[in-house]
């Protein structure tokens, strides 16, 4: 028989109690969150080591990303020297391809900077060094001009690199000519011709223009490494491979280096021009594909044309001097002043794409300092208001 002053705890004593099961229930409830807390940190515990690198993993990590630099860095390297090599020999021959191998015979004959009284032929009137100097004018003043552009933005690294890059290939030109007006003004003989002083001013007037690939090669790289990052880059530049300064350097480096040893020397001083002149093709058509592909609202198509056929049109005086020479008889003043004034219509149009091209990234990017001001303001407003 049940005592009156039983209390209700007794009850939680006997499992078949109702208050037992309520309370059971209770318990379960409450112990869910700590319960889950324990399971997530077992989880975590066992995740963590997936997560941790060792010391000797990041080591690792370390060593394969030098090792495929440095293998990177020596297959630009070799490669560069390759296709120098190579083309510096094709240069050789394909003068006789084009004009055949009895006017090649006549007009490349190779001096090595010992010229012969009987079939060396240099030019010093100044319709040669007269144009000379204008050229040097000229490309000056667009190397200049492109500084000027790119001066307007100068937070943008990879605008300086193009600009810097663009004008001194535009130097390199102004060099050259420079050069090779003192050359033709002053060294009158032919025993003048076969002095140090000649030797180095000469190799200086041709081996800048091997040097100008490098520029020309590394404005192509330049040029892809800013648009092909733009989100409306077009598929078919994005295929276009980027070479490393590496490889232009090295590229370029051989025929400048054979100028100087006077593998590059011919009985016709303009010749040494001509076969420098070959070395550019790769380059020559690396920048042209660049403008053929890229897609920018201020790089019209006429802008395109005009900058592909500055870069091409060079390629024409190869068969053309020959032909003025031997089929026309032309003299030397002559020739010369036809081919001062084609280097002046190709050059001027380089300079000009190159200055345009800068200029659209300059444009571009003050439209987004614009932009981002703008934004700014509106924030700030809207935070005035809300106060």
């Amino acid at each position: 028989m049940c005592k009156p002053d039983q209390s209700s705890t007794d009850y939680a004593k006997t499992p078949s109690s109702p208050p037992a099961a309520v309370k059971a229930e209770s318990d379960l409830s409450g112990s869910d969150g700590s319960e889950n807390d324990e399971v997530n940190n077992n989880s975590k515990r066992v995740r963590q080591p997936k997560t941790l690198q060792s010391p000797n993993n990041n080591n690792n990590d370390n060593s394969n990303a030098v090792t495929t630099r440095t293998a990177s860095t020596f297959s630009s390297v070799f490669s560069g020297l390759l296709h120098g090599v190579a083309w510096c020999v094709f240069s050789q021959y394909l003068p006789f391809l084009m004009s055949g191998q009895e006017a090649g015979n006549k007009i490349y004959q190779k001096a090595f900077f010992e010229y012969d009284p009987a079939i060396s032929v240099f030019d010093n009137t100044i319709w040669t060094y007269g144009t000379d100097y204008a050229l040097a004018t000229i490309t000056a003043g667009f190397a200049a001009w492109i500084l000027r552009t790119a001066s307007r933005s100068p937070t943008r690294d990879d605008i300086q690199r193009l600009a810097q890059v663009s004008a001194s290939m535009l130097a390199l030109y102004s060099m050259s000519t420079g050069a090779g007006a003192i050359a033709h003004q002053n060294f009158l003989t032919i025993e003048s011709r076969g002095t140090i002083a000649f030797r180095v001013l000469w190799t200086i007037c041709v081996g800048t223009v091997f040097m100008a690939a490098i520029s020309m090669g590394i404005i192509g790289s330049e040029c892809l490494r800013i648009f092909q990052r733009r989100p409306d880059c077009p598929a078919a530049l994005k295929t276009m491979p980027r070479l490393t300064n590496a490889y232009w350097l090295c590229y370029g480096a051989v025929g400048t280096i054979a100028c100087g040893l006077g593998l590059m020397s011919f009985q016709r001083p303009a010749c040494d021009i001509f076969i420098a002149g070959i070395t550019q093709t790769p380059t020559t058509f690396y920048c042209m594909g660049f403008l053929f592909l890229v897609d920018h609202p201020a790089i019209t198509n006429k802008m395109k044309i005009y900058g592909m056929f500055g870069f091409i049109v060079n390629a024409f005086l190869l068969p053309l001097y020959p032909f003025l020479v031997l089929n026309l008889g032309w003299d030397l003043p002559a020739c010369n002043t036809i081919l001062h004034c084609n280097l002046c219509v190709a050059w001027s149009l380089q300079g000009l794409i190159l200055q345009r091209v800068v200029k659209c990234l300059v444009e571009d990017d003050a439209n987004a300092n614009a932009n981002r001001g703008q934004q700014q303001e509106q924030l700030l407003s809207t935070q005035k208001k809300v106060q």
